[in-house]
């Protein structure tokens, strides 16, 4: 079964009158979630640890009223992941899509050419990166850390550069807001997404994506691919998704209102 499109005219209707049909599927989809802009902030704590908590209990609880059909891709290492949404530990990528968990726990990882240590020789050289510039090791890529500040974005992103010439064929960097990664060329959340969608598990559920930046539109391509729905979460206009919401906290209020469905369902 595939869920028809919301809309047949060339503008998509309101919103929450849209979703009304995702409510009523509820119990044949499978939630996924970029966590990186949709659950937590990329470069701080939305909101602090409180607000953390109250989106790792609504993630433990759409879990649980999905029969497991909730997963997480992210950036960092399924270490970082689970240790920020514990006490779950749930399926999904990590590492850019260079580490899979399947639904049953099963945790694989995909061979990479060579490993980082040209790149972190490069970066630990004086002045490689900007002052102002936070490197964060994340073993299988370095997030080189610049909020919102224009110069510094561009600073990082000249010393990515500068480290994906050391071998272009292995190395790759990823933008993400307020970040910017240097990581092996083969990592992919969309590809990722395919794996899982695959899984016996989900492979008859419908996929109904929330993504939160640039590096999103592969996995807004994979909903489609799977004929389910995608939501970017976030101010950008030029994305790739079915649906925008404004920020994290329409995430959570979404999160709701598919629990609600799913309990009375």
């Amino acid at each position: 079964m595939t869920l028809a499109r919301l809309s047949s005219t060339p503008e998509p209707p309101p919103f929450r009158t849209a979703v009304r049909s995702l409510f009523e599927n509820a119990r044949l989809e499978a939630f996924f979630f970029s966590l990186e802009g949709t659950v937590f902030d990329e470069a701080a704590m939305d909101g602090g640890e409180a607000v953390i908590a109250e989106t790792v209990s609504l993630l433990g609880r759409l879990a649980e009223a999905s029969g497991s059909a909730v997963a997480v891709l992210g950036e960092r290492s399924f270490a970082e992941i689970d240790r920020r949404l514990a006490p779950l530990r749930l399926p999904g990528c990590a590492s850019g899509g260079l580490e899979l968990r399947a639904l049953d726990g099963t945790t694989t990882r995909l061979r990479c050419e060579g490993d980082l240590d040209p790149v972190r020789r490069l970066i630990a050289r004086p002045g490689a990166v900007a002052s102002g510039v936070r490197i964060v090791d994340e073993g299988l890529s370095i997030a080189l850390v610049h909020g919102d500040d224009t110069e510094l974005a561009a600073a990082a992103r000249a010393t990515a550069r500068d480290a994906v010439a050391l071998a272009p064929a292995v190395f790759a960097m990823r933008f993400r807001a307020g970040v910017t990664r240097i990581g092996f060329a083969g990592a992919s959340l969309g590809r990722a997404m395919h794996r899982l969608m695959n899984d016996p598990a989900l492979i008859e559920r419908i996929p109904i994506v929330f993504g939160g930046g640039r590096g999103d539109d592969e996995i807004h391509a994979a909903a489609r691919d799977f004929g389910g729905t995608s939501i970017e979460v976030g101010g950008r206009c030029d994305h790739a998704a079915d649906f925008a919401l404004p920020g994290m906290n329409d995430v959570r209020w979404l999160m709701r209102d598919f629990l609600a469905a799913l309990e009375e369902a």
